[in-house]
């Protein structure tokens, strides 16, 4: 719409340029006048008879004349504020007045004698000023409009000062020719003598007549020169300037009045001073035409938008949106009737702003709402969903809200405007689509699970089950039991990485530097990859810091390089491959939970067979394998990923079938120093020295028969508690307690972590051992204090005995 309303400026006589077919009018006219002048010079002192009214005739028509183009000069001057313009407007008016003086200097014209003035002198001196008055004020129009060319500008005035500048030269142009009046009336014996009765022969030898043709071709060639007569002002201009000569060039030699040249010169004159009003009015009846035009166009513009606007109502109301305009300084509002329509407003609301929108939208989204209107008057656009309350419901509704930002010439936001759409119904489609994906996710991860342990069971009860019958047969017993003990390993593996999918796992995590980690523990991959298989590191030596759980950390490389050396039956390259990384907010448009910043990557490559699209889409997910059954769980993948997001970072697969896989690992970098490497020997037993008492909290009976039995073969002496109140209960009391070895995860509203703040700070002295398997929500708010050690289920007596050497020093 702003398009149409700013329309482009319609050119005028002092800017439309000249094209060909004026000049060629010009040069036509030129030489037609030019040939009359040659034809008169010869006879132009022959008298001719009397002709009584032609002075005030032809006086009359050079007022009217010049009158008429002063006004049509300031008219244009107001609308350009043209300084050049307004010196030819003032020009044009200094001879209209000149000229309306020396008409009351002739006798007999107005009244009987002379109304101005006492002699000839005194018309013939206003005759000279009238004729010098064009090429003057010629001169300095000239020198103000310059060489566009040349790279200079016309001078313009401001709109403020415009005014009082016409109205000073007006009134200074007037003044002039009150002076000049003033000099050739009361003064002119001053001025020298230039005629004789009826004869100005004087005017010539004196040297004024040809000073004034001088003054005019001067003025004719400087306009010329430093204008190229580009305009069409320009080039009519210097039409009448040269007949204004030719005016002269005949009116001297006739030399007296009733002559030829008398009579013809002023003729010319009369004619010099018409070729612009004409052209004028030749280009006012030109731009009348364009501005109908224009009006035509604009009217047919205005009707296609119109019909653009309805088709996009229709559209609009298609598709369920509502459209909206805001003008941000004014705070008026546009709104299409399903917009209202959406927020229940049964009744076109007068007015709509900002803070009619927040009003309706919830107060949990109303932050976040506030917070992106903000924004969008730096980036230009509005992007928001959120929950919205109906007016006359009530109900509560999904919305997504766009819109665009439109700026001033300063670039200060002016208007927004967008659509408001109901996604209530798409976002219930969503929910009832993650619903079934979870179910179905859930199916798949249970179905695997309950395969995976109902073959451990077999193995385990199916060996217990022979032990129980034969137990006479210590080596029977031992193999059986050994291989129980191997399918619970398994079992452990897989809950391990089930929590580390879920992350779930308690982690311990240290600053470490990946590197060392991998030069560490590549003995390990070489040995898990086998000979067929080469492993290359390009390991950057300035790697920053990362904070995590060394051994998850070595886990998930250990499941990488496993899944690699699968996808290479044939043998390749395994290349491990460190680098410090950035992501930016750009690449993390779809993971709304990490944010920008330095990252380490760690990028496991192979030669394999590559994925295709979909298998690389569910790569992930628990318990999906490509394997052969019995070749894989299905699980190395998600625990690396589930290890990774637990970590802070971003896990991400690059493969196409047939060339190969990249898994990209970004861990967040750490601002810590870097621990030293762990000890490598093994450390013996930590058995009781001097009857340490452990009081084992644990809410499962068996797991706490289990626990009592290791301790008790490590020779401490145990107390037994089922529930933190029952464990603060001992430990308010006067029994030795040297130890308190709890379970996290217990019923009765305290959970490990809380008990051992409270017990600590009913013993102050009490060394504390927290144990383990899955968390659930028991650490979101009370995380495992760095210097409280924890047992991982399942777990034997040596690692529990590990763990006591750490907890006692």
């Amino acid at each position: 719409m702003s398009q149409l309303t700013a329309a482009t400026p319609l050119a005028t006589l002092a800017t439309a340029l000249a094209g060909r077919r004026q000049r060629s009018i010009a040069a036509a006219v030129c030489l037609a006048f030019g040939a009359v002048t040659l034809v008169l010079l010869p006879i132009a002192a022959r008298p001719m008879p009397p002709m009584p009214g032609f002075v005030p005739v032809y006086q009359s028509a050079l007022i009217v004349v010049y009158g008429l183009t002063t006004y049509l000069f300031l008219v244009q001057y107001r609308r350009i504020q043209s300084v050049p313009l307004l010196v030819l407007g003032a020009g044009s008016l200094y001879v209209t007045l000149i000229v309306f003086l020396q008409l009351l200097s002739f006798p007999n014209v107005l009244a009987p004698g002379r109304l101005l003035g006492d002699g000839a002198d005194t018309t013939t001196w206003l005759w000279t000023f009238w004729h010098l008055g064009p090429p003057l004020f010629a001169l300095p129009y000239a020198l103000l409009e310059g060489d566009v060319e040349g790279g200079r500008r016309p001078a313009r005035a401001s709109q403020r000062r415009a005014r009082w500048l016409g109205l000073l030269t007006l009134a200074g142009t007037a003044l002039a020719a009150a002076l000049t009046g003033l000099v050739v009336t009361r003064y002119v014996h001053w001025l020298p003598k230039c005629v004789e009765g009826d004869d100005y022969g004087l005017l010539t030898t004196s040297g004024i007549g040809p000073a004034v043709v001088a003054a005019t071709v001067l003025a004719l060639a400087v306009l010329c020169w430093r204008t190229r007569l580009r305009t069409v002002l320009q080039l009519w201009l210097a039409v009448s300037l040269l007949l204004l000569v030719f005016d002269n060039l005949v009116t001297l030699p006739g030399a007296a009045r009733g002559t030829v040249g008398w009579f013809a010169g002023p003729m010319e004159a009369l004619v010099a001073g018409f070729i612009l009003l004409g052209v004028y009015l030749r280009e006012i009846d030109v731009l009348h035409v364009q501005a109908e035009a224009a009006a035509h166009e604009r009217e047919a513009r205005r009707a296609e938008l119109q019909l653009a606007r309805d088709n996009l109502a229709l559209a609009l109301e298609a598709a369920e949106m509502g459209g909206w305009d805001l003008d941000l300084r004014a705070g008026t509002s546009r709104r299409s009737g399903r917009h209202d329509a959406i927020f229940d407003h049964r009744e076109p609301v007068t007015a709509w702003t900002v803070e009619t929108l927040l009003g309706h939208v919830v107060p949990e989204d109303r932050d976040g709402v506030r917070a992106a209107i903000d924004a969008a008057g730096r980036t230009g656009r509005l992007d928001v969903e959120c929950r919205i309350r109906r007016a006359d419901d009530g109900a509560v509704r999904s919305v997504t809200v766009r819109g665009k930002v439109t700026r001033d010439e300063r670039g200060q936001p002016r208007s927004m405007a967008g659509v408001v759409m109901d996604t209530t119904r798409q976002r219930e489609a969503e929910a009832r689509l993650n619903q079934s994906q979870k179910m179905e996710a859930i199916g798949q991860l249970t179905g695997g699970v309950a395969h995976d342990f109902n073959n451990l069971l077999t193995i385990i009860v199916g060996n217990l089950d022979m032990i129980v019958r034969k137990p006479d047969n210590p080596q029977r017993v031992e193999r059986l039991a050994t291989s129980a003990m191997t399918a619970a390993r398994r079992g452990a593996e897989v809950t391990e990485k089930l929590l580390s999918f879920s992350r779930r796992q308690v982690l311990r995590a240290e600053t470490v530097n990946p590197n060392r980690l991998l030069k560490d523990f590549g003995a390990v991959l070489k040995r898990a990859v086998g000979e067929t298989v080469e492993i290359r590191f390009d390991l950057d030596a300035s790697l920053d810091p990362v904070r995590l759980d060394p051994g998850q950390f070595e886990s998930a490389m250990l499941n990488l390089a496993v899944n690699a050396r699968d996808a290479m039956p044939g043998g390749g390259v395994l290349t491990v491959r460190t680098c410090n990384g950035h992501l930016d907010a750009d690449e993390l448009l779809d993971r709304p939970d990490l944010r920008p910043g330095a990252y380490v990557l760690v990028v496991v490559s192979d030669t394999g067979q590559g994925m295709d699209a979909a298998t690389r889409g569910r790569a992930f997910e628990p318990f999906f394998t490509t394997k052969e059954i019995g070749k894989g769980t299905g699980l190395g993948l998600s625990q690396v990923y589930g290890f990774v997001r637990q970590a802070g970072g971003h896990a991400q697969i690059k493969s196409e079938a047939g060339a190969g896989t990249s898994i990209e690992l970004y861990l967040p970098r750490s601002a810590e120093k870097a621990v030293e490497s762990r000890p490598e020997n093994a450390l013996p037993l930590r058995r009781a020295a001097s009857g340490e008492v452990v009081l084992v909290v644990e809410d499962e009976p068996a797991v706490l028969e289990m626990a009592v039995e290791s301790l008790g073969e490590l020779g401490y002496r145990t107390l037994t508690a089922t529930r933190a109140s029952e464990a603060l209960d001992r430990l308010g009391g006067p029994e030795r307690i040297d130890i308190l070895f709890s379970d996290v995860v217990m019923p009765g509203g305290m959970n490990g972590v809380q008990l051992s703040v409270e017990a600590r700070r009913l013993r102050p002295g009490l060394r504390v051992l927290l144990t383990s398997g899955y968390t659930g929500t028991a650490l979101d708010a009370h995380a495992v204090p760095a210097d409280v050690p924890l047992l991982s289920k399942p777990y034997q007596r040596d690692e529990l005995a590990d763990k006591l050497r750490v907890v006692l020093g």
